[in-house]
């Protein structure tokens, strides 16, 4: 059979999805391979010269729901091909089967078009949908009538006896790990009733024995001549916003180190790939295969990168281990840390980190001469604005770098059970308006709008550590101009950008203009949302004129937590990414009282915690 195996793009206010390799799909195209199976992979995320702001007659009605709750920002981007090149590919392929991935339940919506375009571009072709959406939301995706069936969990062994089921018409009653629509040619079902769930297919423990990922489908250059491993699966954890769990589960399963080292070799000399994302979900479990692995690369003298985009925690963290994984090539390390606070991550189930542990982990890296990271959240159910402004202080007075992420409710997960019982969320809920970035909920404490300023601050004080603590120094000795401030910012802000290697940071600030309405604070070109977000034309559609409206947020916060006096933004130049002018922001003082009580909480937060003895009760 004729398989082709998509990944659709993405829509919402923001999209933090970077370029990576289509692994799942790579995996499930060698195994169909291995069974006779015609395969082609399309990976939408991989277009982004495709990048776009959604225009206004084409916002679906949950997308106008979400730029109706959003605090600030009235636009909704196109990540990934448009709907016309994957239309195009889909009737090319001439495909018997089209599979799905859907990896994200927020944006659910753009898998549901894809699955009716397949039906209509190939009408007799199966659809069937997988991915971490389709198994902890399965029922939600049988509502669509052109999806066949949906793929629960691990998909590799589950799919290829799906399709043999196609191919001979056996009922899919007789199978594991799938969900399907009862009457519909697939059960033996005299009337039809509910639809039927298979029970879970056992998860693959020897992950050896699966075929490789079809990587010669794959257009590496697309990915920044990266490629991304799996070297195991599972995660013995039960963090409380996470759902690993639903599609690999929890006992550790892991590949040989010899194994890993193959693949890796393979990529460098067949497809001269030297930068590798280790995905795991929790790649430092079994230090001695860590060790192994590591000491591999070295024996073979592989002259590679790898990074963990999903992070490493900070348990068994070792001076050894920090040196085997240096010497063979880890960089571009972060550690999970979600919260300063050690009650609340008892709470979270992550009693085993903390930040004293994080901040010895990153000395242990630096030691070798390597850069780590903290990642923290920001918005938990019922967490106060102390507590959110108190994490991002510790974090700068503890000298390690960090980044924030908002909290969202992960359909599916403890947290999410626990937003519906404090009533944050309910049941009828659209999935869609749990989008990261959208901002559409309260979290029991502060409404949507407080936590989008909270946020804009911690990111704020992320990316500008040095600066806000220079502020603070700089506060004792006088009142401090927004002037000053913004020249002050100048300095720190192009100080970390290197033209030459830009890391695409969302706010780089290159000079400052006097106008009649106030100071404007001049975007770099290579350091502004639109760049980190490769949108090429966001002067276009619905809400594009501020379009970097978030990068002017992050540059007033910045400005009001050095100077002590509360400040807002506006977009008041929308630029093409990378244009040589840059986006430009007005930036002047608000009276909004709720902005400033707010960043006022950072200023007193970050005085208080410099003076131990001022922190009160």
């Amino acid at each position: 059979m004729k398989v082709f195996l998509v990944k659709p793009p993405i829509r919402g206010c923001m999209v933090e999805i970077g370029r990576h390799v289509p692994i799942g799909l790579a995996y499930v195209s060698g195994a169909l391979r291995a069974a006779g199976h015609e395969t082609e992979i399309f990976d939408s995320l991989a277009y982004t010269e495709d990048n776009h702001v959604v225009p206004e007659a084409e916002l679906t009605a949950i997308e106008r729901a979400k730029l109706e709750r959003h605090p600030r920002w009235p636009h909704i981007m196109h990540w990934g091909a448009r709907m016309e090149r994957i239309e195009a590919a889909l009737a090319a392929s001439e495909a018997d089967v089209v599979g799905i991935s859907c990896m994200f339940t927020p944006y659910y919506e753009s898998a549901y078009e894809l699955a009716r375009m397949a039906k209509r571009v190939l009408p007799n072709a199966k659809v069937i949908l997988g991915g971490q959406h389709g198994t902890v939301a399965f029922p939600h995706v049988l509502e669509v009538p052109e999806i066949d069936a949906v793929m629960l969990g691990e998909a590799e062994v589950t799919t290829v006896a799906l399709l043999e089921a196609f191919a001979t018409g056996k009922p899919l009653t007789d199978l594991l790990s799938v969900a399907f629509r009862c009457g519909e040619q697939w059960c033996d079902c005299e009337t039809p009733g509910a639809p039927h769930v298979r029970p879970r297919a056992p998860f693959v423990a020897d992950l050896d024995s699966l075929a490789p990922p079809a990587a010669d489908q794959l257009d590496f250059a697309r990915y920044g001549n990266a490629v991304t491993l799996i070297t195991s699966r599972g995660c013995p954890f039960s963090c409380s916003f996470c759902t690993v769990h639903a599609t690999v589960g929890k006992q550790f399963r892991a590949r040989d180190p010899q194994r890993v080292v193959d693949e890796i070799e393979h990529y460098v000399n067949v497809h001269g790939v030297r930068r590798f994302l280790v995905e795991d979900d929790n790649f430092t479990f079994d230090i001695d295969r860590v060790h192994a692995i590591c000491k591999e690369i070295v024996r073979r003298q592989l002259d590679i990168r790898l990074s963990l985009p999903n992070g490493m925690t900070v348990v068994k963290l070792t001076e050894d281990l920090v040196e085997s994984m240096v010497s063979a090539g880890f960089d571009d390390l972060f550690l999970g840390l979600e919260t300063t606070d050690a009650a609340r991550l008892r709470k979270m189930r992550k009693g085993f980190t903390s930040l004293d542990k994080v901040s010895a982990g990153v000395a242990l890296f630096e030691r070798f001469g390597l850069t780590a990271s903290a990642a923290i959240i920001v918005g938990l159910p019922d967490q106060s604005l102390d507590a959110i402004v108190q994490d991002a202080v510790n974090l700068v007075l503890a000298g390690v770098e960090f980044w924030t992420n908002p909290f969202y409710p992960i359909y599916g997960s403890p947290d999410y059970q626990t937003c519906l019982s404090r009533g944050i969320v309910d049941p009828l809920t659209d999935p869609a308006l749990f989008d990261q970035f959208n901002f559409a909920f309260a979290n029991g404490v502060l409404d949507a709008d407080e936590l989008y300023t909270a946020w804009v601050g911690t990111l704020a004080m992320a990316l500008w550590p040095k600066y806000v603590l220079e502020g603070a120094q700089r506060r004792e000795q006088g009142p401090v101009t927004p002037a000053e401030a913004l020249a002050r910012l100048v300095e720190h802000s192009m100080g970390q950008l290197d033209p030459d290697s830009p890391h695409e940071l969302p706010a780089t600030v290159r000079a400052i203009r006097e106008t009649a309405d106030g100071l404007v604070a001049l975007g770099h070109p290579l350091g502004c949302v639109c760049v980190m977000q490769h949108v090429a034309n966001a002067e276009q559609g619905a809400g594009a004129d501020q379009f970097c409206r978030f990068a002017g947020d992050m540059i007033a916060a910045a400005v009001a937590i050095y100077s002590g006096q509360p400040q807002v933004s506006a977009q008041v130049g929308a630029q093409t990414a990378g244009d040589a002018e840059g986006c430009s922001f007005l930036v002047r003082p608000t009276e909004d009282e709720r902005i400033g009580r707010i960043q006022r909480r950072f200023v007193e937060l970050l005085d208080q915690s410099r003076e131990p003895e001022l922190v009160t009760a």
